[in-house]
């Protein structure tokens, strides 16, 4: 639902835009100076721009050559003649693809010819390009700087910053808990989720690849119907790890070496499954939205909320929000708690195991899968490992909060993507691992049991299992 309203309120592009002001100049080749008085907001079909402008002119063409008429000429009540300057885009035949410039009508010289148009667009707008933009006063009015609020730069690009490390936060907040939700009930650590991301987000790119070519790039289908193929995929996957790796460990009481070996050699099948019965290349999905909200800016530096940044982190919150409440109030949160804290009490009960295990890795796999869609339809490009340095650094966020504790996991996922962001946007991104990582040290020195921790006289996730899985 929020990518159907998100996909909505997609604005268009500047591309089509800029391409017609800098074809302006070409055409009207005997002027030198224009005024603008179509500002971007105005445009409302992007394959139909329709440009007014007012000819500008020169010292030598004024009758009076003095600076005060020169000014009084070029203001915006100015009495000179209005033009009209048409361009005609073609439809791009996939999201965010250049429109090419097919054809241009005027008010002074009617339509441009073929042989003109072939000319203008191989010799004015490949070779001049941008620098024809000169030839407009006050071009900085032309609308392309949003009206908001204007800040000092320093807070401009960090708050750019806090929003991209926020954006990817989020990611590794979900995939976190898939961490922690198995821990908190097995007292052991799935190493094979980044695997399962990986597989999931493969899904997503494939599936919004097939829905491309049958429906068109519409936008809305495409994530709603990449998002539901990732979280089947997720969720059966990991199913499937419980019913052929930990639930057979689990039954035989097979200690936590045993099983870590296992979810490793759960994360080479799968990698190598991929690659050697899929592809070892990468799979691109095209980028999808343009569509971006302007918050501050600095001068020409504009904060922008990308339409993804809204959909991973709106996501995120009501994906944990959910999860929290299906823990704290549903009959399976309440078994789920029972065998955390004593499974064989909890089985006296008539709770049974098993059977809460399965549905806690397919809800884990769900997690997976809404992480893998997200990763898939913001970044766009995958490929067999693309989980495994990705899965570490979830399993980080979940051990720096405090894992086992389903707040921790998601304030730790905040905190390693904002960490990474800043970390990159200052000091670059060559050391950006070492500086999670170290950070994760520093934080299990200080409190070995993770930002919010876990008191065993509240909270049993972190009580002894002896002789459990």
């Amino acid at each position: 639902m929020l990518a159907a309203m998100l996909s909505g309120c997609q604005k268009s592009d500047t591309w089509n835009y800029t391409v017609c002001r800098i074809a302006l100049p070409g055409i009207e080749d005997t002027a030198t100076k224009f005024r603008l008085l179509t500002r971007f907001n105005d445009i409302t079909d992007p394959a139909r721009i329709t440009l007014l402008y007012q000819i500008v002119p020169t010292i030598d063409q004024m009758s009076t050559p003095s600076d005060d008429a020169y000014s009084s000429l070029t203001t915006p009540q100015a009495p000179l003649p209005i033009h009209r300057f048409t361009c005609l885009f073609s439809t791009p035949e996939t999201p965010n693809d250049p429109a090419r410039l097919i054809g241009i009508e005027t008010s002074r010289f009617g339509d441009v010819s073929t042989a003109h148009l072939t000319l203008l667009n191989r010799f004015w707008l490949d070779r001049v390009g941008r620098a024809a933009l000169d030839s407009y006063v006050d071009a900085d009015q032309h609308g392309l700087l949003p009206n908001v609020q204007e800040v000092g730069s320093k807070f401009a690009y960090g708050l750019q910053l806090a929003i991209n490390g926020l954006s990817r936060g989020a990611i590794y907040g979900l995939l976190a808990m898939s961490f922690t939700l198995i821990y908190g009930l097995i007292g052991r650590i799935n190493l094979a989720f980044g695997e399962i991301v990986m597989t999931a987000a493969l899904s997503a790119v494939i599936f919004g690849l097939l829905l491309s070519s049958n429906i068109g790039w519409n936008v809305g289908w495409i994530v709603v119907g990449a998002t539901v193929a990732a979280t089947f995929v997720g969720s059966g996957l990991s199913h499937l790890t419980w019913r052929t790796v930990f639930g057979p460990l689990g039954r035989k009481a097979a200690g936590g070496r045993a099983v870590i070996v296992a979810s490793l050699g759960c994360v080479l099948f799968i990698q190598e499954f991929v690659r050697i019965m899929i592809s070892a290349r990468n799979f691109n999905l095209p980028p999808l939205w343009s569509f971006s909200i302007p918050v501050l800016r600095s001068d020409h530096f504009v904060v922008h909320v990308l339409g993804f940044d809204l959909l991973s982190v709106g996501m995120a919150i009501v994906i944990g929000t959910g999860l929290f409440w299906v823990m704290a109030k549903t009959r399976f949160g309440k078994q789920w708690r029972a065998i955390s804290q004593d499974r064989v009490a909890a089985a006296l009960c008539g709770v049974s195991r098993h059977r809460i295990e399965a549905q806690s890795f397919v809800l884990a796999g769900f997690l997976c899968g809404v992480t893998g869609a997200i990763m898939a339809l913001r970044y766009g490009v995958i490929n067999f490992h693309s989980g495994t340095l990705f899965g570490f650094k979830a399993l980080v966020a979940a051990i720096l909060g405090g894992i086992g504790h389903m707040r921790g996991a998601w304030l730790g996922g905040f905190i390693i993507g904002l960490s990474e962001a800043f970390w990159s946007g200052y000091f670059g991104g060559a050391y950006r691992d070492v500086a999670v990582f170290g950070l994760l040290a520093a934080v299990l020195v200080l409190r070995p049991g993770g930002l919010l921790g876990v008191s065993d006289e509240k909270d049993s996730l972190f009580s002894t299992r002896s002789g459990q899985i």
